[in-house]
C-alpha cells in the first residue's frame, strides 16, 4: 500500500475528515473524469481549449480541482472530445 493510501486510510477513520472527503467527492469525480476523457481524446488542455473555446486557464483550474464547471461548460468540453456528456444517479 501507498503511502498516499496509508495515510488517506487512517485520515478516513476521523468523522470529521470522511464527512468532507464525502462531500467533495463529486467535484473529484468531475475533475478525474474530464482528465480521462482528455487524454482518452489524445488532447492537450491547449487543444481541448481551441476546439471548445474555453480557455486553457479556465480548464486547467477544473482539472486542478480549483474551479467546478456548470453543466454547460462540461457539455461544450464534452462536445469538443466528440463525447456526449451523461449524468446518472445511483
Amino acid at each position: 500500500m501507498s503511502d498516499y493510501r496509508k495515510s488517506l486510510k487512517k485520515h478516513m477513520e476521523d468523522s470529521e475528515f470522511k464527512k468532507e472527503w464525502d462531500n467533495l467527492e463529486i467535484e473529484y469525480q468531475v475533475q478525474a473524469e474530464l482528465i480521462r476523457a482528455r487524454l482518452e481524446s489524445n488532447m492537450t488542455q491547449a487543444e481541448l481549449a481551441q476546439k471548445s473555446g474555453i480557455r486553457q486557464s479556465n480548464i486547467s483550474r477544473i482539472e486542478n480541482g480549483n474551479a467546478v464547471p456548470r453543466l454547460d461548460t462540461l457539455k461544450v468540453l464534452a462536445r469538443a472530445m466528440g463525447k456526449d456528456l451523461k449524468i446518472t444517479m445511483v
